[in-house]
């Protein structure tokens, strides 16, 4: 679902291109941001798409953030290999 903002993604495309390519510092970056109301990532984000998540990302409270966070990790992790402890042979008792 599209996040419905005043942004659109790369609405700002000339300054994009300037961060993309160098010429701007962070701080610049970060004022540029500041008063657009976008996360400092949106600027660097290299197509619409990415663009999108990062300021959906950013619109939510910290909690949420780490818990989506945690969430997408686990989803492109590799699944962890499940070691099973060796079991210890149990002695038969002897008949006879």
């Amino acid at each position: 679902m599209p996040v419905t903002t005043s942004h659109a993604p790369f609405a700002i495309s000339p300054q994009h291109r300037e961060v993309a390519s160098g010429e701007v510092n962070l701080a610049i970056a970060r004022d540029w941001a500041d008063s657009l109301g976008v996360p400092v990532a949106y600027l660097y984000a290299d197509n619409a798409d990415l663009a999108e998540v990062i300021l959906a990302f950013g619109l939510l409270p910290e909690s949420e953030q780490r818990r989506l966070a945690l969430e997408l990790k686990a989803r492109v992790s590799p699944p962890a290999t499940r070691t099973r402890p060796a079991h210890k042979a149990r002695a038969r008792p002897r008949t006879g």
